[in-house]
């Protein structure tokens, strides 16, 4: 779930990451640890080591402190690192089983608009979180790789659309309409498996 960062915050820990100091890597190690290990989560599932994938990416991010633009929000370029890191990572498991469409039952399909109606991101189930997790997991994977990221970002992750608009490199009007046809998307994946079902409602 998204938590505002502090851009003054981030830039006092970068000058200090930049100097030398390791405490301050620490820091913004522990301020955004959790939003990475979500992200990836929500990409691979349990098909990766989340933990692995998520040190992966801040190796990189801490080798690349020196080319980031401070004038610049911290956190859209460190989601774009962390996100690329995930596609690396998808690409070497394409070749295992993908889902399809004749694995989902009805069940499975009414669980899914359950996530996808709610104002609260998937992972705050407590009931039947890994079914639940699994389950969304088949779905996604019937999208694109950018209708994919678009729609962890703003409806699991619950990115305000600001945010996304900086880490897609797009304006915020771009990003709705990124977001609005993914969702489209998403509702025709759910239509073949489920006809008789309502939409996914979204704010």
């Amino acid at each position: 779930m998204w938590n505002e960062s502090s851009p003054e915050e981030d830039r006092e820990l970068i000058a200090r990451c930049r100097e030398g100091d390791p405490l301050a890597f620490e820091e913004l190690v522990r301020k955004y640890q959790q939003p990475v290990l979500n992200l990836v989560y929500h990409y691979l599932g349990n098909r990766g080591d989340v933990e692995d994938v998520a040190q992966k990416i801040f190796i990189k991010i801490y080798f690349s402190l020196q080319k980031f633009d401070t004038r610049r929000p911290f956190f859209p370029w460190l989601y774009r690192i962390a996100i690329n890191q995930c596609y690396d990572e998808l690409r070497h498991i394409r070749r295992r089983k993908t889902y399809t469409f004749s694995e989902l039952n009805l069940e499975d399909s009414a669980s899914i608009e359950k996530i996808l109606r709610s104002n609260e991101p998937a992972g705050q189930f407590d009931q039947d979180r890994s079914e639940m997790q699994a389950l969304l997991q088949k779905v996604l994977s019937q999208l694109s790789d950018h209708q994919r990221k678009v729609i962890i970002l703003r409806d699991i992750e619950a990115i305000p659309y600001i945010e996304m608009a900086a880490i897609l490199k797009c304006t915020e009007q771009a990003a709705r309409l990124k977001v609005f046809r993914a969702r489209n998307k998403l509702k025709n994946i759910l239509k073949k498996v489920l006809p008789e079902s309502k939409s996914p409602r979204h704010d």
